[in-house]
């Protein structure tokens, strides 16, 4: 496909519409979106027009372009919002995270840990974890409890090892005693 010489390419067409496509964003609103996917959908539907343009109504710097680039930037912004308004999308755009912090100051997301969002099943469940943590850990040695806690913060066997200056194959074997324990 020959381009004419007044013709812009993809870039330049990127360049010369950006504030078009900025402008048509603003005037809607994407639940559970941001500004930025939607802006990123209208970007699309720059690049459709782009694609399937017939260059023999006018070239790209033509008001016939503008506006055949604006209804395309319209429909695909639309289409995202009408597709995410969808009943199969409902639940996760009506969902409102809950996040929680665990005991070394990260975020986590209780829905991500399959836990209930529901106070007192939450305060519930928080209190037996601490009861079982506690009668695990009353059964477990100094050293089964430092190895247990570098376990948790998510160390290697050999990493363990190293930092207490133990054998890889003695840390295994305190984490197999320490699973057994728990498990009774």
């Amino acid at each position: 496909m020959t381009e004419k010489k007044d013709d812009l390419s993809v870039e330049e067409v990127i360049e010369n519409y950006t504030k078009l496509v900025t402008s048509i964003c603003r005037r809607f609103y994407l639940v559970g979106g941001t500004f930025d996917d939607l802006y990123q959908e209208g970007m699309i539907g720059l690049l459709e027009a782009y694609r399937h343009y017939d260059r023999s109504r006018g070239d790209y710097k033509s008001d016939i372009f503008r506006s055949y680039a604006a209804t395309s930037i319209k429909r695909h912004i639309i289409d995202a919002i009408k597709a995410s308004n969808t009943k199969r999308n409902s639940i996760l755009n009506n969902a409102s995270p809950i996040l929680q912090m665990n005991g070394e100051h990260c975020e986590f997301e209780i829905s991500e840990l399959g836990i209930s969002v529901d106070p007192e099943e939450i305060f519930i469940s928080k209190e037996k974890r601490d009861e079982m943590l506690e009668k695990a850990l009353k059964g477990l040695s100094s050293f089964e409890t430092e190895v247990l806690w570098l376990y948790l913060d998510g160390l290697k066997t050999s990493e363990i090892a190293v930092k207490l200056g133990k054998e890889p194959r003695s840390i295994t074997n305190t984490i197999q005693r320490i699973k057994l324990k728990i498990k009774e």
